[in-house]
Parts: C-alpha cells; sequence; structure tokens
C-alpha cells in the first residue's frame, strides 16, 4: 500500500516544533543597558545584540522603570540563560556578564572598543550577507575551563555557555558562517574580543575562473581573445597567492555535477565584522550582582575581613526575611480583620430586617384596632368584618398582553 502523503500544515507544524527545539536547546542571552547610557554605548550594545543573534532579543527595549527582577522573572518562560549589561559612569564603561538567575556575575571593563561601522569603514572589501545572522556564531579562544586560575576558569565557562556547542560530525559547514574570538592576553592581563565572517574559498582558482563560476560575463572588450582574460597577471590576487598552507581544508563537493570531481581543497578566510573590544576583568559576585565578592583585582582583603563581611552580610539576610514575615503576618491580620467587619455587617443587616417586619405588621395591627374602636364609640355598632379589613395592593401595574398600543396625544398648536 502506497504511504499517505502529509498535508501542508502537519508539514509545518512538524517545521516548527523542530525549530523550536533547537532553539531551546541554544543558549539565549538579554543584552540591555542600564543607568545613564548615551548614543555610543546604545550603539555598542546594538552592535552586541547583532553578533548574538538569532539567541536574542534584538528589538527588546528597556526603560528606567525595569528592574532586574522583571528580566528574571521572563527569563525561565523564554529559556534565556545569560544577561549582559553594559552600564557607563563617570569612570568609565562597563560590561556586566550574569547568569540567570541565581549567578555568578562577572564585571568587565571597557579598555577600548571599536563599533561595527568604524571596523567595516577599514575594509576594502566588505564581506556583509544577512544570512549569516541566521545561525548563531562559534567561539574561539584560548581560555580553558580547567586551566590557569580559579578567576579565570571561571570566565572560560561563563564564555563558553553563551555560545552554542558545535559537534563535528554532526555541524554543517555552511551553517557555520561566523565567528567569535576572545583571546586572554596573559602579559596585560586583558581578554581582546574579535568578531569575523568564515569564507570558504576554493585553492588555486584566479579571479577570471572565479567570475564565470559565478555566471557573470566579463567585460572582454579590451582583449583580443578569452585566454588572454584568463591568462592575465593581474586576475590572480595577493592574498590569493600568499594563503597559508595551514589554512587549507578538504571540502566534501555540495552539488551534483561536482560530486563526480570528488572533494576539492579550499582555503578558510576571515574578514572582520566587528565590534572590538578589550576587556579587563575587574569583579567576579556570586549572585545576580550581589552577594560574595569571589574575586577582585583593586582590593586584596584578609581572613578578617571577609569574616566580618559575611558576618554583615548574614545579619542583613536574617533581618530581610524577618521584615518579610511581619509583612505577611501584617496583610494576613488585615484580611482576617476585614472578614470578620464583613461578617458582623452581615449579621447586623439580617436582624435589622427581622426587626423591622416584625414592628411594621405590629404597626399596622394597631391602625386597624383604632379604627374599629373609633367606628364603635362614634356609631354605637360592631363595625363589618370587610370594613376595616387592609387589601392587598399590587407593586406593579399589569402589563399590557395584546392589542395595540395607546395613541399619543398630540397638542395643538
Amino acid at each position: 500500500m502506497p504511504r499517505r502523503k502529509l498535508g501542508r500544515l502537519t508539514r509545518k507544524n512538524r517545521r516548527e516544533a523542530k525549530t523550536r527545539t533547537v532553539t531551546e536547546q541554544h543558549p539565549q542571552c538579554f543584552v540591555i543597558t542600564r543607568g545613564n547610557a548615551g548614543p555610543t554605548l546604545s550603539k555598542l550594545m546594538q552592535d552586541f545584540r547583532t553578533v548574538m543573534e538569532p539567541n536574542t532579543a534584538s528589538r527588546l527595549r528597556n526603560t528606567k522603570r525595569n528592574s532586574l527582577k522583571d528580566f528574571v522573572a521572563i527569563a525561565a518562560t523564554l529559556h534565556v540563560t545569560h544577561l549582559v549589561i553594559f552600564t557607563q559612569t563617570k569612570l568609565g564603561m562597563y560590561l556586566k556578564l550574569c547568569r540567570l538567575p541565581h549567578g555568578p556575575s562577572l564585571i568587565f571593563r571597557i579598555n577600548n572598543f571599536a563599533q561595527c561601522k568604524d571596523v567595516l569603514s577599514t575594509i576594502k572589501k566588505q564581506h556583509t550577507n544577512p544570512g549569516m545572522y541566521l545561525m548563531g556564531p562559534c567561539l574561539m579562544t584560548n581560555l580553558q575551563p580547567e586551566e590557569g586560575d580559579l578567576q579565570l576558569q571561571l570566565a572560560a565557562k561563563m564564555f563558553l555557555d553563551m555560545f552554542p556547542t558545535i559537534t563535528p560530525h554532526e555541524a554543517k559547514t555552511k551553517s557555520i558562517q561566523r565567528c567569535c574570538l576572545i583571546h586572554f592576553d596573559v602579559e596585560e592581563g586583558v581578554f581582546d574580543f574579535r568578531h569575523y565572517a568564515i569564507q570558504v574559498v576554493p585553492v588555486g582558482l584566479s579571479k577570471a575562473v572565479k567570475k564565470f563560476k559565478k555566471r557573470k560575463l566579463p567585460d572582454l572588450s579590451n582583449f583580443t581573445d578569452v585566454s588572454e582574460f584568463m591568462t592575465k597577471s593581474g586576475m590572480l590576487s595577493e592574498s590569493e597567492a600568499e594563503d597559508d598552507p595551514s589554512a587549507q581544508v578538504t571540502v566534501p563537493p555540495s552539488k551534483k555535477a561536482s560530486k563526480k570531481l570528488g572533494p576539492q581543497k579550499s582555503s578558510v578566510r576571515l574578514s572582520e565584522l566587528g565590534p572590538r573590544l578589550t576587556l579587563q576583568l575587574m569583579k567576579i559576585e556570586e549572585g545576580l550582582l550581589e552577594g560574595k565578592v569571589l574575586y577582585s583585582s583593586l582590593y586584596i582583603k584578609s581572613a578578617e575581613e571577609k569574616l566580618e563581611l559575611e558576618k554583615r552580610r548574614r545579619v542583613k539576610k536574617q533581618l530581610k526575611a524577618k521584615r518579610k514575615k511581619e509583612q505577611e503576618e501584617n496583610v494576613e491580620a488585615k484580611k482576617k480583620k476585614k472578614e470578620e467587619h464583613k461578617k458582623k455587617c452581615l449579621e447586623g443587616m439580617s436582624s435589622k430586617k427581622e426587626n423591622g417586619g416584625k414592628a411594621e405588621a405590629e404597626e399596622e395591627d394597631d391602625d386597624d384596632d383604632d379604627d374599629a374602636q373609633y367606628f364603635r364609640e362614634e356609631v354605637g355598632q360592631e363595625p363589618d368584618t370587610d370594613l376595616f379589613q387592609k387589601k392587598d395592593v399590587p407593586l406593579h401595574k399589569r402589563k399590557r398582553t395584546g392589542g395595540k398600543p395607546p395613541r399619543k396625544k398630540l397638542k395643538s398648536k
């Protein structure tokens, strides 16, 4: 029996479910500014968002009213794992890298930076393609999470968790189009951040052959023959002649026509996209921009100072918990008092209605007795039973069930 073909909506739902599971596996991040951020810092923040695309909210808006609790509250539902904050003070600019929801937090000082537009203006041949930002960048770094000092190990772990992991056997070469380079300079103690576009170019092809391969017809009006155009010395660029053999890789053929030729050698080239950042690690905190200071490059505290700070932090935490408990008790007491007051009001209203109904009935009986007694005294006879009996008057008039509505009276002029 032939297999039934899937419908259009079924294929669409399966494709969306597959992309949703892939995005949930990749780490997501928020990139925001806090405090009085000028236009330069805002533009740098926007450039960093383009680096982290598509694993970030590129159109996220934050105002002065938003607090860190707001971002932490929505981070779990959106599968956000990191928070990158750009701040500015009188001393300089800072980048804060936080792990959601409970920390730790790394605080870097931005010593030098260059925006994307400044980097691209220095490049003669810019390699920009919107399709590059459909997949996240890969990470290249000389940091190891199990080597070096403790602060460097923690920084390496944070940087590695920010970017999607790549398995060499399963990853497709076409999907890896960008890379981020984070290099730690041991002598100066700074982190250099760079952003590159990856190009895979076949080895041994001149510019003339590449033009024919791209199906572009060159201008041959200045040449007598096609061979003259192909053998021209200027058609070979200096960068192609200086390719390093270590940068050459073997790429499997993608098209059906090229599969007959077998795998071909290609050279990997990097074209910088920007931005550039030079970061210096200042401080590491245990929580989300609060808590115990694990590392500080400015102040080195003794064991006694650390114990005293730990005691202060513990006392402050206990006072906070005590105030929170008192507030909850006060709220419960107010709710209980409100319910009791409401109950008393309802009981009073019901008793008032009952007493009011009895009093009205007694007053009506007294009125009837007074009328009958007055009749006896004046006439000298006993009144009839139906004479002073109160008839039940309907509360509302009877509605018209049928017939024509009454005519309106017209006023004479």
